[in-house]
């Protein structure tokens, strides 16, 4: 959700520094070159894909 609020802000250093964040933690970046908005979108666009993959697994050991 913060990053949702971050990209409607269009504040280019924040979107890209929250982009930075979120793909060095948790998904595949795009190259450096790209603009801070399309790498955001880039980045959002996976997340339902993998959010929605951990909320169908179930626990270990089940």
């Amino acid at each position: 959700m913060r990053f949702v609020l971050v990209l409607a802000a269009q504040d280019d250093d924040q979107v890209l520094a929250a982009t930075e964040k979120l793909t060095d933690a948790y998904w595949t970046g795009t190259a450096r070159s790209v603009p801070a908005q399309p790498r955001a979108l880039h980045l959002l666009g996976q997340m339902p894909t993998k959010v929605g993959i951990g909320l169908t697994r179930a626990p270990a050991g089940q």
